[in-house]
C-alpha cells in the first residue's frame, strides 16, 4: 500500500540514505557538480556557494576485508567501510573529494581514496586547527577556507562571490532550523514522529539538496504540527558518542523485550551535524563561516580547552538531558576509536550524578545485533526495575 502524508516523505528520506548513489546520479543527470565529504568540519557552504552539491560518503555496514591492507587492522570500522567505498568506486559519480584534519581514522580513509581510488587529482585536505578553544583558531580558519575557495573556484572555473555566499549560508542556516525543530518534537509525551525517523531525515539532509531536502523538512513539519501525538509509556533512550549511519542500530532501540523510544542522538550524523549556524548578514563571509563552525558542539577529537581540560561538549550534553529528559543514556562509539571511549569516562561519571542509567555500545562490523539488542534490553531492565 502506497504511503501517504509524512509517512510518505519520512519513506522517501529513508530511501535516500540507503540509496544514496540513485539519489547522487539523479543529481548528476541534471548537470549538477557532486562533492564527497568525509568530516562535518568541511564547510559545505562554500561548495554549495560554487554550485556544488556536497554529498556526505557513508557506510554499507559490512566488515571490509579488502581494506586490511590498505589502512591498520586496529583502525575502525567507520574508516574501514569508508576507505573500501572509494576502493570500489561506489562513488565513481563524485566530481572531487574531500575531508578536513580531524582524525588519524578518516584522515587514511580519504589516503586510500587519492592514493588508489583515482581522486589524487580530485582531493582536497582542508587544514583544521586541533584544538578549537584559542583566540587564534578563527583566523587560522579563516584563512584555510579561503584557500578551500580558491581551490574550489579554480576547480569551477568561475568566482565564488560574496552573495553566493551570504545565499548557500541562509540555505543552510534554513536547513539547521528546520531540523532543530524535528528533533524538538522528541521532546514531547506523545511525539507524531520516532526517533528512528528523524535520525533517517537527519542522515538523508547530508547528502541531499539542501534546497530540496528544505522542502522536504518543510512540509513533513506542517503535517506533523497537524498530526495527532502517538500516546507511549515507553523508556526514553538518548545516545551520545561517534558517528553512527546505520539506521538499524536506532530500529533496534525502538524493538526492544520492553517498550522504548529513542528521543535524541548527540553524534556527528545527527545532532553534532547541524546544531549551530553561521551568522548571516555579516561583511566577512569566510570569517562568519569559521565562527559559525567554532561554535558547533566539539568533536571529542578537537574538544580541550588549553589549561584546563574542559570538554564545552559536555555542556550540551547536560543541556539535551534537561531538554529532552531521558530514563536511559547509551554512550555509542565505534570500537576502536581513541577520543570517544575517553570521553566516555569523564561524561559518565557526569550521567551517574545525574541518576541516569547509562550503557556503552562499542560499535564493529564483527558485533552481532543480537549483542547489542541484548545490552540494550538490559539497560531497559535496570530502569524499569526488572528483578531477573
Amino acid at each position: 500500500m502506497e504511503k501517504k502524508g509524512s509517512d510518505a516523505i519520512i519513506e522517501r528520506f529513508r530511501h535516500i540514505t540507503e540509496n544514496t548513489p540513485e539519489y547522487a546520479r539523479s543529481l548528476k543527470a541534471k548537470g549538477r557538480l557532486l562533492a564527497g565529504y568525509m568530516c562535518t568540519h568541511v564547510p559545505e557552504e562554500i561548495l554549495y556557494a560554487a554550485g556544488i552539491v556536497p554529498l556526505r560518503i557513508l557506510t554499507s555496514h559490512e566488515s571490509q576485508a579488502m581494506t586490511r591492507g590498505y589502512i591498520h587492522e586496529t583502525y575502525c570500522s567507520f574508516s574501514h567501510d569508508c576507505a573500501y567505498q572509494g576502493l570500489q568506486g561506489n562513488y565513481d559519480y563524485l566530481d572531487l573529494v574531500v575531508t578536513s584534519s580531524s582524525c588519524i581514522h578518516m584522515g587514511e580513509a580519504f589516503n586510500v581514496w587519492v592514493r588508489f581510488a583515482g581522486f589524487q587529482d580530485r582531493s582536497y585536505l582542508m587544514q583544521y586547527p586541533h584544538i578549537i578553544h584559542t583566540k587564534p583558531a578563527g583566523g587560522f580558519m579563516t584563512e584555510s577556507f579561503a584557500q578551500f575557495k580558491e581551490f574550489v573556484e579554480k576547480l569551477t572555473k568561475k568566482p565564488v562571490t560574496d552573495n553566493d555566499l551570504e545565499d548557500a549560508i541562509k540555505v543552510y542556516n534554513h536547513n539547521r532550523r528546520l531540523l532543530k525543530r524535528l528533533w524538538e518534537f522528541l521532546r514531547h509525551d506523545k511525539p507524531p514522529i520516532t526517533g528512528p525517523e528523524v535520525a533517517a531525515a537527519t542522515l538523508a539532509s547530508q547528502v541531499m539538496d539542501k534546497q530540496e531536502c528544505n522542502g522536504m523538512l518543510k512540509q513533513l513539519i506542517e503535517r506533523l504540527e497537524a498530526a495527532p501525538g502517538k500516546a507511549t509509556l515507553a523508556v526514553r533512550l538518548m545516545v551520545t558518542g561517534g558517528a553512527c549511519d546505520d539506521l538499524g542500530i536506532f530500529d533496534l532501540m525502538e524493538q526492544l523485550s520492553y517498550d522504548a523510544s529513542l528521543i535524541f542522538i548527540d553524534s556527528c550524523t545527527a545532532a553534532r551535524y547541524f546544531w549551530f549556524e553561521v551568522p548571516e548578514g555579516r561583511p566577512d563571509k569566510l570569517m562568519a563561516l569559521a565562527e559559525g563552525y567554532i561554535g558547533k558542539i566539539p568533536c571529542p577529537a578537537k574538544d580541550t580547552v588549553p589549561g584546563t581540560g574542559e570538554k564545552k561538549r559536555f555542556r550540551f550534553v547536560q543541556q539535551f538531558i534537561e531538554d529532552f529528559k531521558p530514563d536511559g543514556v547509551v554512550f555509542l562509539y565505534q570500537r576502536f576509536c581513541s577520543p570517544q571511549p575517553m570521553d566516555v569516562v569523564a561524561l559518565k561519571p557526569i550521567v551517574d550524578k545525574l541518576g541516569i542509567p547509562s550503557t556503552e555500545l562499542e560499535l564493529d562490523t564483527t558485533v552481532q545485533k543480537a549483542h547489542i539488542r541484548a545490552q540494550l534490553d538490559a539497560l531497559v531492565e535496570v530502569i524499569k526495575g526488572v528483578t531477573p
